[in-house]
């Protein structure tokens, strides 16, 4: 069926449906993403489907080398222990910033975004819910929310992104984490206005996701 939508509209939602592919795990880490082959299967043109990958890269989800084109971002020991300290600084200081800062429509936002994702499965058919992963984020989101900086909040999304690849595959091996625990706690001492509470909380549970992956590579097929 003819696609409807045009111009960024169109790019948008070839880029969400590249970005469902890699989280869902249809596309493997490594793996090349030919153009025209994807032009041909998504109804669309050759510049469609390359503004749409140059997005997925600048999110960290793809990447592009001369000659060699786009692939799927590879699963990295280095790049995953790097990212994990950087975003564990950066949310904490989000965090104790947001326990100052954030005023009740926060605190509301908080507490709503967690009741979605306490309702919601994180998985289906094996693979990560995509309406988990949207709650999940949107939680993450409101928590940092409450941090009055512009900078900061680009920043901490930036680093999401980069991390949800990550993340998809860490749900494979998390069969044993009271991640509903997690984020009950989380939620519970970023309202309290616990600080040190909340950032050690969030500290652990980033991490947590960090150490399940690194245990599981040896046997994953990690380029």
């Amino acid at each position: 069926m003819k696609r409807q939508r045009v111009g960024s509209s169109l790019v948008e939602d070839v880029q969400a449906e590249l970005r469902e592919e890699i989280l869902s795990g249809v596309r493997q880490p490594g793996e090349r993403l030919l153009v025209q082959p994807l032009s041909k299967r998504l109804d669309v043109s050759l510049s469609v489907v390359r503004e749409a990958l140059t997005r997925l890269a600048e999110q960290g989800l793809v990447g592009s080398a001369p000659q060699l084109g786009f692939t799927v971002m590879p699963l990295s020991v280095d790049h995953l222990n790097d990212l994990t300290r950087v975003r564990i600084d950066i949310e904490t200081m989000m965090i104790r910033r947001a326990t100052v800062e954030g005023d009740l429509d926060w605190e509301a936002g908080v507490l709503a975004a967690h009741h979605r994702l306490a309702g919601t499965s994180p998985e289906s058919g094996g693979a990560m819910n995509p309406a988990w992963r949207a709650a999940h984020a949107e939680f993450h989101g409101a928590v940092a929310s409450g941090c009055a900086s512009p900078l900061l909040q680009n920043i901490r999304a930036g680093l999401y992104d980069k991390a949800e690849l990550y993340r998809a595959w860490a749900v494979k091996v998390s069969g044993g984490r009271d991640v509903v625990q997690e984020h009950r706690q989380i939620c519970e001492a970023v309202l309290d206005r616990d600080a040190d509470r909340a950032c050690e909380l969030m500290a652990a549970h980033v991490q947590l996701t960090t150490d399940l992956l690194l245990e599981s590579m040896p046997d994953v097929d990690v380029p």
